[in-house]
This record gives structure tokens, C-alpha cells and sequence, in this order.
């Protein structure tokens, strides 16, 4: 990817517009988990799939249009740790979630969100990987089967194995960045 320069860009654009929708569906879907209520877990649900589709759109926008910004390049991943950190923290206040998985997310998330400003910092971009978006997926399939819970054990096994993948996937794709860090510091330095 070419590197932005700094001057060149441009921060009010329709992505970049979609990101803060993003951060602003966060508190959204917060509040709405905050009580057992059956049409309010619906409608958070519902609000995850739509930051989920603002986070593709965003991406292919920025893409497609030239509109990539270091703004929308932070903002997108870190909308996307705000909307799944904080509600598997809720969902695991209400205990529709293990303690331990929101540890997991967060620790990785926190990690490599301070990666990337350290890299960020020295001039490099660390671009997602296939293993980020992977996670990024299977945390979203997560998050809405906990909320959508049901007393089915149908739905709890689901439930269960889509949050195991999404704690391997989440370690294992913060284990690959970890592995390519020098790849992406060395970029820096030869700039």
C-alpha cells in the first residue's frame, strides 16, 4: 500500500463519516445490553450488524475512491475494539459470556493497538491481516449469538465452540503481528 502523505488527505470523507457512525453505535449497543430485555438484545444485535456492514463499507469506500487516511487507517480497527470490548464486557457482567474471554479480546486488542501507534510512530503501517479480519468476523458471530442467547442447548453449544474459535483466532492473529513486527519496523526504517 503507498504510504500517505502527510497534507495530501483529506479527513472529512463518506469513510471516514462511517467510522464515527462506527464509535457512535458503540454506546448505542452498550446501553441496550445493559438489562435482560428480549427487544433490546434484538436491537443490539441488529446494531452490531450494522457497524459490521459500516466496517466493510468504510474499507472498500476508502479503497475505491483513494480517500485512505492515517485518521480512518486508526479510527476503523479502533472502532471495532470499542464496539466488541465493550460488549463482551457487559455480556460478561450479565454472565451470557466467560470473564476470562473479554480479558483475552482486550489484552490482544490493547497490545497491538500500542503496536501499531509505536510503528505508526517510526513511520510504518501495519495493515490488517487475513488472520485480523478472520478474528474480526468470528468475534462479530460471537458477540451476536451471546447476545441473541436462548435456553436452547442447540444455541449454547454454538454459542460455546464460536467463542473458542474467537479466542484462538483473537491470540493467534495477535501472535502473527507480534511474528511480522520486525517486517513492518524494518519498512519504516528504510523509508
Amino acid at each position: 500500500m503507498e504510504k500517505i502523505k502527510r497534507g495530501e488527505e483529506s479527513i472529512w470523507n463518506l469513510p471516514n463519516a462511517l467510522t464515527g457512525l462506527r464509535i457512535f453505535l458503540a454506546p448505542v449497543i452498550v446501553l441496550l445490553l445493559l438489562k435482560e430485555n428480549r427487544f433490546k438484545n434484538r436491537l443490539a444485535a441488529l446494531a452490531v450488524g450494522a457497524a459490521a456492514l459500516t466496517d466493510f463499507l468504510d474499507g472498500h469506500l476508502a479503497r475505491k475512491h483513494g480517500q485512505e487516511t492515517r485518521l480512518g487507517e486508526f479510527m476503523d480497527p479502533l472502532a471495532d475494539k470499542v464496539i466488541i470490548s465493550a460488549s463482551f464486557v457487559i455480556l460478561a457482567v450479565r454472565k451470557r459470556v466467560p470473564g476470562w474471554a473479554p480479558g483475552i479480546i482486550i489484552g490482544r486488542e490493547a497490545a497491538i493497538t500500542l503496536f501499531r501507534i509505536y510503528a505508526g510512530a517510526r513511520g510504518a503501517s501495519v495493515p490488517a491481516s487475513i488472520w485480523g479480519k478472520l478474528k474480526m468476523n468470528s468475534q462479530l458471530f460471537a458477540l451476536v449469538l451471546s447476545i441473541l442467547d436462548d435456553d436452547g442447548t442447540s444455541h449454547e453449544d454454538i454459542k460455546k465452540a464460536a467463542l473458542v474459535l474467537t479466542v484462538i483466532l483473537t491470540l493467534y492473529s495477535g501472535l502473527d503481528y507480534l511474528i511480522k513486527a520486525g517486517k513492518y519496523l524494518d519498512t519504516s526504517e528504510e523509508s
